[in-house]
This record gives C-alpha cells, structure tokens and sequence, in this order.
C-alpha cells in the first residue's frame, strides 16, 4: 500500500514537472488542450494537477477559456539563483588574511594565457597594488606560476606566450620556457610560488593553492614591498596563507560560486 502511495505521488510530481518544462519551452501561455498533448495527459487529470499548481503559485491561470502560464513561485526560485560571485563569498577571508599579514591578498584563476584576479583585498594600512576583475600575465606572477604549476607539462603551453622571448618588465622577469619549467619544478617541491620582483619592481608576491576538489584551480596570494616580504618571512607568511586556503576550501557556499564562474570563462 505504501508503495502505491509512493508511486502515485512521484507520478504527480513527474507530471507537475513536465508541465513546467512545457510552459519554460513554449515561452508563453498555453491552453488546456495544447498542454495535454504537450505532456500527453487526459485533460480532466490536467486540469487538477495545474489546480493544485496554481493554488502552490507554480503556475498562473489567464482569461477565459483559460490559458496557463509559469507561476510567480517559478520567478522566486529563478531570482533566488543568481549567480555568485567568488568575491563575495571569498572576500572577508581574503580580507582577514591582508589584515593579518599587512599585505594584498589575492585570488585567481587562469583564463587563457592571463591569470584573472578574482578577489583583491587590501590591508588597514594604505597599499593598493590592485583590484579586482583584470587580468594579468601568469610566467611572471605568483599567483600565475603556482597555478601553471598544478597542470601537467604538455598543458602550459596553453597558458603562456606562443613566442619567446616573454615580455620582460624587470631584470628579474623570466624570458623563456627553459627558465620557466625550471622555476614550476621548484614551485611543486615546495608548495609556494614567489614573484620576487618579476612583474613589478620593489613588489614580491608569495602564492599557494587553495586545496579543492574542483575542476577548477584557484591560487591565494599575498604581495607587498619586498622589504617587506623578504626571504626571511616566507615560513611565516606561508603558515597564514595555508590557514587561510584551508578557511576559504571549507566554505559551503564557494562549490557553487565556482560553478558559476566556469560558466563565465569557460572552464
């Protein structure tokens, strides 16, 4: 009897769906008749099932004879699925970190042959490095290295110059692939990136991965005068950036932000 009862309620719902479907699809309202067909349903067992719909809000009923359309329920559930921002589900932890460390924070994925910052919180202090949204190189960039550093070999040269030599901005910029493979096997034994003055003079950045299960990879970073962001502060500043990756991975809502995000670049 139970099974019965099971049965005939998903059998319901089943129907309830497909009319739904058929209204999404047909993109305006329909008539009785046209939606039977449409789901192949005797109207008489239609009619009470868009009933119990429109009583639910699921769909709403117009005119005379009757035509149905989607429901105001359906425009809730579509508002209540707008996409998510990494930035706003990642910055107070990105802010945090700039706070503790007194540097830039940042996040980023690759697009393309750039790294795209996705997050970029500054310190109580004044020091803008950047903001937020814009892309940047990744051979030269903390955040860049470490994220070439995860794919395999025959995968960089998605993400690099098709031509060498790279484009240099300091005497420190590394100008060919050679140089290049050879600083992403140190970045993979050690577990951190450094800029250390590649991409802007007197700025040294230190970036590591953040640890998800996801198909896409994305890289927590902090930058700052390279005075201050020297050699002797690497354990230290390492250790924040490890706490703070692990925070930002636990996150409930970053899954979801980051599906969004693959379908805004391409992922």
């Amino acid at each position: 009897m139970e099974q019965d009862s099971t049965s005939y309620h998903s059998q319901g719902l089943m129907r309830g769906l497909l009319v739904l479907k058929a209204l999404g699809q047909r993109g305006q309202a329909a008539g009785l008749a046209e939606l039977a067909r449409a789901i192949d349903l005797p109207k008489p067992s239609l009619l009470r099932l868009l009933t119990v719909m429109e009583r639910e809000g699921f769909v709403a009923r117009f005119g005379q004879p009757p035509v149905y359309g989607l429901g105001p329920s359906v425009y809730e559930l579509a508002e209540s699925l707008t996409p998510l921002e990494v930035s706003e589900v990642t910055g107070p932890v990105l802010k945090a970190l700039a706070d503790e460390l007194g540097f830039t924070s940042n996040l980023g994925v690759l697009k393309g042959r750039s790294v795209l910052h996705l997050n970029v919180e500054e310190p109580a202090r004044a020091l803008r490095l950047a903001d937020g949204g814009f892309l940047d190189h990744t051979y030269c960039t903390g955040l860049g290295k470490m994220l070439l550093s995860a794919l395999d070999a025959e995968r960089v040269s998605e993400h690099v110059p098709s031509t060498e030599p790279y484009e240099r901005f300091t005497e420190r910029t590394l100008t060919s692939r050679r140089q290049l493979n050879a600083e992403l096997a140190k970045i993979r034994e050690r577990g951190f990136s450094i800029d250390d003055e590649e991409r802007n003079r007197g700025v040294r950045c230190m970036a590591i991965l953040v640890p998800l299960e996801s198909a896409v990879a994305l890289s927590l970073s902090v930058s700052g005068p390279s005075g201050e962001l020297a050699q002797a502060d690497e354990e230290r500043i390492y250790g924040s950036l490890q706490a703070a990756a692990v925070t930002l991975a636990s996150l409930p809502r970053l899954s979801m932000a980051i599906h969004d995000l693959r379908t805004k670049i391409g992922n």
